[in-house]
């Protein structure tokens, strides 16, 4: 893909039991078999190391005179409305931030919607730190919430 160097989806899953949900509602695309048993994604979120991501995405650290391969991004975060708030977003998370430190990854940005406290508490909780703010107005002709950008430094983050 141009302008990535390496992106990896992790995905979190379970058996698919008939207990958890009915068959027929779960997306296909969601349902695996592994080793010879029925799985299904119950989270899933995108790692982005690129060649160049612009500051508005990325946020402005590493420095201008460093490389910006040691930024990565954060996409499509997700983990199923039911299984919300038990610990699976953290575990995904924590895996994103074990890949990048491996990719030699330095600053890890996300951005999260402005009203979507639950989310600010898990990457705060995971260490994340308000960077900046998407102003009013780009949201709007967008037509999506304001979106807050949030830092962690990989540096400085206990492993």
């Amino acid at each position: 893909m141009i302008n990535f160097q390496r992106v990896s989806c992790i995905n979190g899953t379970v058996p698919l039991l008939p207990s958890l949900v009915s068959a027929e509602e779960l997306c296909s695309t969601c349902k695996f078999v592994e080793d010879g048993e029925e799985r299904v994604v119950i989270g899933s979120l995108d790692l982005n190391q690129c060649l160049w991501l612009p500051d508005e995405l990325t946020g402005k650290r590493p420095g201008v005179n460093e490389s910006s391969h040691t930024r990565a991004y954060l996409s499509n975060v997700c983990v199923a409305k039911e299984l919300q708030r038990n610990g699976l977003g953290y575990a995904l998370v924590d895996k994103s931030k074990k890949l990048a430190r491996e990719w030699g990854i330095t600053d890890l940005y996300v951005h999260v919607a402005i009203n979507n406290e639950a989310a600010q508490k898990l990457y705060n909780k995971c260490g994340f730190v308000y960077e900046s703010e998407e102003p009013a107005w780009k949201a709007r002709f967008l037509g999506r919430p304001r979106r807050l950008l949030l830092w962690l430094d990989l540096k400085k983050d206990a492993l």
